[in-house]
């Protein structure tokens, strides 16, 4: 058989879509952890290269509705993550700070 959902395309395509679910998945995972251990760094590239692939998804012919839905997914996750960790540091700023500068002091040594 040599029809489009067993070529070799397709398969990849296939594969790099189910990846992206699983970074939602990931994702929606890290609720369960607590703020102050999520990375912002992190969190801030998963939502904008969520966002930045919707917009590809879009504008592209033909315009692909599910790799936009993941990827709108992918970028509302990190965005939810980001939001989670500025409260955190909004409502224990002590805390916050002192973990920052134990980071800090533990990336000058290493």
């Amino acid at each position: 058989m040599s029809g489009p959902v067993t070529s070799q395309a397709a398969a990849r395509s296939t594969s790099k879509f189910q990846s992206k679910w699983a970074l939602v998945i990931a994702g929606v995972k890290d609720l369960s952890r607590p703020a102050e251990k999520l990375s912002v760094s992190q969190n801030l590239a998963l939502a904008a290269t969520g966002f930045i692939w919707v917009r590809y998804s879009l504008v592209i012919t033909p315009i692909n509705y599910s790799l936009a839905a993941v990827n709108f997914c992918v970028g509302a996750t990190g965005l939810g993550q980001l939001y989670r960790i500025w409260d955190y540091r909004r409502n224990y700023p002590a805390e916050a700070a002192a973990k920052d500068k134990i980071a800090v002091a533990a990336a000058a040594t290493a």
